[in-house]
């Protein structure tokens, strides 16, 4: 059931178990600050890529806190030939996502259990991906890069048996937070 459809009550209930902020950088600890511990689990970060910049990377930051196994998704090919110079232990594909069948052939393979995905609007083809599918994913941050995209992810994820734990709007110097945002979920 879609948002608009509720009550005014029942959507203050559900808006008040949402946490939301605004983010102000790709810095990860503040990005992707929502997805709760991955110590032991397996990690797939769809758009892995930005090495060089002033704060740790995304691999850095999940392998830091302690991924099982973290497997790397970047269409920037030096950007995955430098991050397996740099982390051989684990898994860096140099891939760009334009389907679900591109998505769902990973997921099959390597069957994570945390997702983060930032891969510039291609986030929406989530839609396309069935609940058996998905089943591995107890877990997914999501920047979403539109306020369609958005309402895809919310729609699918709940589909899915999962709970939206926070939705932060993305307040960067380039980006408008009435468009871009960072979704969490969790499954319940």
């Amino acid at each position: 059931m879609a948002l608009l459809e509720l009550g005014t009550e029942n959507k203050r209930e559900i808006m008040s178990n949402i946490k939301t902020k605004i983010v102000h950088s790709e810095n990860p600890t503040e990005h992707w600050s929502d997805i709760e511990s991955v110590q032991g689990k397996i990690v797939m970060d769809f758009g892995c890529g930005w090495l060089f910049q002033e704060h740790e990377s995304t691999p850095e930051y999940f392998i830091n806190r302690g991924a099982k196994h973290y497997i790397g998704i970047e269409a920037a090919c030096g950007e995955i030939e430098k991050l397996k110079e740099l982390y051989p232990t684990h898994t860096f594909i140099c891939k760009t996502i334009l389907s679900k069948d591109d998505i769902v052939q990973l997921l099959n393979e390597y069957k994570p259990d945390t997702i983060k995905m930032d891969i510039e609007g291609y986030e929406s083809v989530i839609k396309d991906i069935t609940i058996q599918e998905f089943d591995c994913v107890k877990e997914i941050g999501v920047e979403y890069h539109n306020p369609e995209c958005k309402d895809i992810l919310e729609t699918k994820l709940k589909e899915f048996g999962f709970q939206i734990t926070s939705i932060n709007q993305f307040g960067w110097f380039c980006t408008d937070i009435n468009i871009m945002g960072i979704l969490h979920a969790k499954r319940k």
